[in-house]
């Protein structure tokens, strides 16, 4: 595996009718083989327009206040990992998934001691506290579970551990993962290094709907220990689908000069603001279970501030708080159609953003995942079962972490596949289109870079996002 961050995104025109979102990130960890270690404005348009009514999207929480916590903390670490990963690669299509790689690093988290411990658990806006963190834990994962839906969109998501045959996995991480996270656990033998190779792309075959198939493209090394993954897929029809007799073939504003692409059209009322404070417009284009949108945000004036400019210059909980002031407004979209592939690895974002440790043999220390010690210690057992069970004393737990021996295995890359297909759904729109839209509708164009992102408004997770400098890349 490559330990440097590498892009190959593809954008091509697709003749589909929904839209879907596949994520997969995955995290490769190995043997150091070391000794064990002690601790613009544009023209008016002038369209037929759908008599509807404003978009009814249901945000009520299923779960406590405290989980939206949780949430903008998933929400802030995917917004930081873009933004590095755009300034890594200026000018380039970029797609992640916050609560896919969030999910991985929480599993990593949960193995973890000494500074690996608390490297990731502030990336993530989790607390460097064992036991707080229990809740944490128990928080993100019943929002993860709160995703899975089946009804008239489709979200998925799901978790797997493959382990080393010979590892000695510590059951209390087995039985905890599985409680808070319902992380399968599968054993492997690295050794047989293709058939652990197909029996790795066959899960994810499977918890991507077939629609990744070869995420594992080599063998991986024989040292390699343990492999964690995290899958979301994500289907959904548009509450109101595009025209597509209105998609025509228009000037998408490059950076440096301009490609025709296909930009689809929808026109009525939509959530919207344009924010005169943060300089960007933003709007909210919702899926049809009435829990799931995508909202798209750009430069209000891209030729005086360009959209790296201006995501360096505000954070995740700024547009949230636009969010808030949206309101029903008359709007005109141009978006482009898009078919979307990524294959990317986080190793150097995740430095970026402060991940560093993990990354490192012999300082990475994953002793709550990894058991070194050839005989059983029921001692130590029992007080980190009680550390977990919250019945330790917080000054008391930190010694204890400490003084568990270093098993000496590393992080040795983060793999993340993404595939998204956007376009129109559906004809309905037109023979239910009469009257006309006035001039004075907002105009939302994205025809020169923007930035995307998809948000379970339940969960107020945000599991997917992406910015887009050109769309037929």
């Amino acid at each position: 595996m490559k330990d440097s961050l590498c892009y190959s995104v593809n954008c091509q025109n697709m003749e589909g009718r929904t839209l879907i979102v596949l994520v997969l990130a995955t995290l490769c960890i190995q043997w150091s083989g070391q000794e064990t270690v002690d601790a613009d404005p544009v023209e008016s348009t002038t369209v037929p327009i759908m008599q509807t009514t404003t978009p009814n999207i249901q945000t009520a929480m299923p779960t406590v206040q405290k989980e939206n916590i949780i949430a903008n903390a998933i929400n802030n670490f995917g917004y930081k990992l873009l933004v590095k990963m755009m300034n890594e690669k200026k000018n380039s299509n970029i797609i992640v998934s916050p609560t896919g790689v969030a999910g991985l690093l929480a599993m990593t988290l949960l193995g973890s001691v000494g500074t690996t411990h608390n490297e990731i658990a502030e990336t993530l806006g989790f607390s460097q506290d064992i036991l707080q963190n229990r809740k944490n834990h128990e928080q993100f994962g019943e929002l993860l579970q709160a995703l899975n839906s089946n009804v008239s969109s489709k979200t998925l998501y799901a978790d797997a551990m493959f382990v080393d045959a010979h590892a000695p996995l510590r059951e209390l991480y087995r039985s905890y993962l599985h409680d808070v996270y319902r992380g399968e656990v599968l054993s492997a033998d690295f050794n047989q290094t293709e058939e652990t190779k197909n029996s790795i792309n066959e899960w994810v075959t499977n918890h991507t709907e077939g629609k990744i198939e070869q995420l594992i493209k080599h063998p991986l090394p024989i040292s390699t220990k343990v492999v964690l993954l995290t899958a979301l897929y994500f289907s959904g029809q548009w509450e109101k689908p595009f025209v597509p007799e209105y998609t025509l073939k228009m000037p998408f504003k490059r950076p440096t000069d301009e490609v025709m692409a296909d930009l689809m059209l929808n026109f009525g009322t939509f959530r919207y603001i344009f924010s005169e404070k943060h300089d960007f417009h933003i709007i909210a284009l919702p899926y049809n279970d009435s829990e799931t949108t995508m909202y798209a945000l750009k430069p209000r004036f891209p030729k005086k501030l360009s959209l790296l400019d201006l995501m360096q210059k505000i954070d995740y909980e700024q547009i949230d708080e636009v969010i808030n002031e949206m309101t029903p407004r008359k709007c005109v979209v141009r978006f482009p159609k898009m078919d979307i592939i990524s294959s990317t690895t986080l190793e150097n974002a995740l430095k970026a953003v402060g991940v560093k440790t993990m990354f490192i043999p012999g300082e990475a220390n994953f002793a709550l995942m990894i058991n070194s010690n050839t005989v059983v210690n029921k001692t130590e057992e029992e007080i980190i079962t009680k550390i977990r069970d919250g019945e330790v004393e917080p000054k008391g737990e930190r010694n204890v972490l400490d003084d568990l021996p270093n098993p000496g295995i590393y992080v040795d890359s983060v793999l993340h596949d993404v595939k998204l297909t956007i376009n129109e759904f559906g004809t309905e729109a037109v023979a239910a289109t009469s009257g006309i839209l006035a001039r004075s509708a907002e105009q939302f164009y994205a025809n020169s870079p923007f930035y995307i992102f998809i948000r379970n408004e339940r969960t107020k997770l945000v599991t997917f996002s992406a910015v887009i400098f050109d769309p037929t890349n």
